[in-house]
């Protein structure tokens, strides 16, 4: 009997869409550890309560005096919005008819796409969970930026700033090139350029055609302004455990209520050495602000090696095995040991102090292929091929700011890639 494009789309959900959805959740650090949130959606948000004050009205008094003046918990609504993220894969039209009348032979075929497919929704949604913060001026609170202009150039090769440099941006990616204007749009936008060549000490990226750029100018992933990431993907840690008052964070305005602020310690941009007293200081600011300490310390692959450098007998570094598996040091800096693990997407020079049980996945839809009109494969307008894609709904969010801090400003050593 011949396979129909039916029997394909059976192949395509029971032998790839369980293992594709598992092994983004098992291999991405943050979305591994965290719980996805019972909350219910109403529309294309989760809205929620914060508690950001207590009750006042409290307080001793001398014999006849006056009561302390009555006081009530203090909420404020909290809402997360859902991104919306895919993953797509195409298939020709010779490769279908090769494995017509033969399901091993079209599982095979689609091995190699589905598993690259697997491996790119991971290493892309890893870079999301950490993000590149836009915290001042124009397009603050932008997610999607992938790397920043350094100095304007009209040529294919363009500089980009040190932090974060071009390791986001790839071989063969498509970017767009642009002021940003505010949080959902960018102006002055460039034709979307492939990127042909990455120089990652130089922090130079060579693109397929010349182009005029400007100072600051972000560079975020698409092919058109209409369809690119800028804004578009979800919030990741760098916005999350920050103080800046000059973004709101899930809608709440931050400058209005203070006690939803991470803790931060920063040196004014000049990077310093990692010490142990920084480190006790951020956990300690978490369990003083929060009232809980971190449950999870994080950094990039370059503070390992920082880190190592300060091991003393204080320090326990046996090797200790979190959920899901993963291998990391601790620090004896709290009423318990706090593992620490790194991460190659994780900021430069910056380590976060997070409690995990605060930090939740709000998810509207889980991995799957989307069948919403009975099939998953169908067919590419004028061209003889097949495509399917899978998707996403969703975002992070936290329940509490002020049980997470950061240390910022610091020394890195040498930068792999």
């Amino acid at each position: 009997m011949a396979t129909t494009s039916t029997s394909y789309d059976a192949i395509l959900k029971d032998f790839y869409e369980g293992p594709v959805r598992e092994h983004i959740e098992n291999k991405v650090t943050i979305l591994k550890l965290t719980e996805k949130s019972k909350r219910s959606w109403n529309g294309r948000q989760v809205r929620f309560p914060l508690h950001l004050s207590r009750n006042e009205g409290v307080g001793a008094r001398a014999e006849s005096a006056n009561l302390p003046t009555a006081g009530s918990q203090g909420y404020v609504n909290s809402d997360i919005e859902a991104k919306f993220l895919y993953g797509r894969i195409t298939l020709t039209g010779p490769v279908m008819a090769a494995s017509r009348g033969d399901k091993g032979a079209f599982a095979a075929a689609l091995k190699q796409e589905v598993s690259g497919m697997r491996r790119d929704l991971r290493n892309d949604l890893n870079r999301q969970v950490w993000g590149v913060p836009i915290l001042a001026g124009a397009g603050a609170g932008a997610t999607g930026v992938m790397a920043q202009i350094n100095l304007s150039a009209s040529s294919a090769t363009q500089t980009m700033t040190s932090n974060p440099g071009t390791r986001y941006l790839k071989n063969n990616m498509k970017v767009v090139i642009g002021n940003p204007t505010n949080t959902t749009t960018l102006s002055s936008v460039s034709d979307p350029n492939a990127v042909t060549a990455v120089n990652f000490s130089a922090t130079q990226v060579t693109l397929s055609a010349s182009i005029t750029t400007l100072t600051n100018d972000f560079v975020v992933r698409g092919e058109s302004i209409a369809n690119s990431s800028y804004g578009n993907e979800i919030t990741g840690l760098s916005y999350m455990v920050h103080d800046s008052e000059n973004v709101d964070l899930q809608t709440v305005d931050v400058s209005a209520n203070t006690e939803f602020k991470a803790h931060r310690e920063e040196n004014g941009g000049v990077d310093r050495d990692l010490s142990l007293e920084l480190m006790q200081v951020a956990i300690d600011a978490c369990d003083e602000k929060g009232g809980e300490e971190p449950s999870l310390i994080m950094g990039h692959q370059s503070m390992r090696r920082e880190y190592i450098n300060l091991l003393t007998s204080d320090v326990r570094y046996a090797p200790e095995q979190l959920k899901g598996g993963f291998q990391t040091l601790t620090y004896a800096g709290g009423t318990t040991p706090i593992p620490i693990q790194f991460d190659k997407h994780a900021p430069y020079g910056k380590l976060y102090f997070i409690r995990l049980e605060d930090i939740k996945q709000y998810v509207m839809k889980d991995w799957g292929w989307a069948d919403d009109d009975g099939a998953i494969l169908s067919r590419v307008n004028n061209q003889d091929s097949w495509e399917a894609f899978m998707c996403w709904y969703g975002n992070m969010g936290l329940e509490r700011r002020n049980t997470h801090a950061v240390i910022e400003d610091l020394n890195h050593g040498n930068l792999l890639f």
